[in-house]
């Protein structure tokens, strides 16, 4: 199956003949979500000659978003080469040749925006075409994901991954799976859920990395209910107080081994009295930071709704619109799904203490159990609280506890609601 796409600026009649490249991608990831990589070729359409050759792991994420990864650095490659060549690409997908000939629509959050960064890569060169193909004819492309997740989780060479050529042959249900999910045209949902199911506690689990996931103090912005994102006001006394019992309590647990913070002024204060609680240094990720309110910083939500009432509107309806010159949840979604696994796999097996935002936060339970985006509007999480998040190595994750406030004062708690 083929299809093409030929935008606006098309070269005229008696121009030279274009370049013609082919691109190969393909991503796959063990367990769904799980340790993830793609892969990407690009040849010379008339040689065959492979001209350039891209790969990556991933971390944690899942097999269509491996896929669209693998897509858009193949097509970045292209652009590389020759931005006015025009492209075939060859997948082993038929949900992203259907997606990005735009016959089946986009719904999953996590893939949004890689399909509009692989779109404007596309609306690069003056032609595009988009052909399926079976998992024998991209062995090149799956061989370099799974080199790339290989190399990524230290696994021996020629492990399988859920997609790809190696899954169809280690794993006949799961590729029959996945062409069947394909066929009847399941779009914006994840091909196949590999996660192993078990009663958390009850089974056998492989080893896994804890995050404790802690929010900042209050500051003036948090009592007086104004948007607070990546403006940087620092804790009041009450938030100071708040973070004094945290620590201690994280003193007490014991098994604090890593802190990694919000670069933010907030939670840099609230990381810097655990660190002096447990004896630690402190890491900071700049993707810990809070979502970005954009020109509603600093104002409470009845100032907003008189100045932007259609803008509020709309936020408050689509997890993909953004607050003026600000961030969306989607966005966050995506940011929140990598630092995540940018901690566990630089952390594995240990207990890491995340010192972060109320809708980060919110991100990384929703992610946890495989909530929809919006489902943050139904988490509420209270400043200097505890939520815990276990990650194991066979892709499962399992929340072991969300907002404990136990060590703070019920003064202080109901104050900063």
């Amino acid at each position: 199956m083929t299809t093409g796409r030929t935008p606006p600026g098309a070269a005229p009649v008696g121009r030279a003949a274009a370049r013609r490249l082919i691109v190969e991608a393909d991503g796959g990831a063990r367990g769904n979500p799980g340790p993830a990589g793609f892969g990407a070729v690009v040849r010379d359409a008339a040689t065959r000659e492979v001209l350039a050759e891209r790969s990556g792991f991933l971390g944690v994420a899942t097999n269509n978003v491996a896929e669209y990864r693998g897509l858009i650095a193949g097509l970045q490659a292209a652009a590389d080469i020759d931005p006015a060549a025009e492209v075939e690409v060859r997948l082993d997908s038929r949900l992203l040749v259907e997606q990005m000939t735009g016959r089946w629509q986009v719904k999953h959050p996590d893939l949004r925006p890689l399909a509009g960064e692989a779109a404007r890569l596309i609306s690069r060169f003056p032609k595009v075409t988009f052909t399926w193909v079976p998992r024998e004819a991209n062995a090149h492309a799956d061989r370099l994901a799974n080199a790339a997740m290989d190399a990524g989780t230290g696994a021996a060479a020629g492990t399988a991954s859920v997609a790809g050529t190696a899954s169809a042959a280690g794993s006949p249900r799961r590729a029959a799976a996945k062409e069947v999910d394909q066929r009847v045209g399941v779009v914006g949902a994840y091909e196949v859920h590999e996660i192993p199911n078990r009663i958390a506690g009850w089974m056998p689990a492989p080893a896994h990395t804890r995050l404790v996931l802690v929010r900042h103090g209050v500051t003036s912005f948090t009592l007086e209910k104004r948007f607070s994102g990546t403006g940087d006001p620092p804790l009041v006394e009450q938030g100071r107080r708040q973070v004094a019992a945290l620590a201690e309590r994280l003193r007490s647990r014991g098994d604090i081994e890593v802190i990694v913070s919000s670069p933010l002024a907030r939670c840099r204060q609230t990381a810097a009295a655990i660190a002096e609680a447990v004896e630690l240094p402190v890491a900071v990720d700049d993707d810990l930071r809070e979502v970005d309110f954009g020109l509603w910083e600093g104002l409470t939500f009845a100032v907003v709704e008189r100045r932007w009432p259609r803008e509020l509107a709309l936020w408050l309806a689509d997890t993909a619109i953004s607050p003026p010159n600000g961030e969306s949840y989607d966005e966050l979604r995506l940011r929140i799904s990598a630092v995540a696994s940018r901690i566990v796999n630089r952390n594995r097996g240990r207990t890491v203490c995340v010192v972060t935002h109320s809708r980060p936060i919110a991100m990384f339970v929703a992610n946890a159990l495989a909530a929809p985006v919006a489902s943050i509007y139904r988490l509420h999480v209270e400043p200097a609280s505890i939520t815990e998040i276990d990650y194991y190595e066979d892709g499962v994750t399992v929340l072991r506890c969300f907002d404990d406030t136990a060590h703070l004062a019920v003064r202080d708690v109901s104050e900063a609601r």
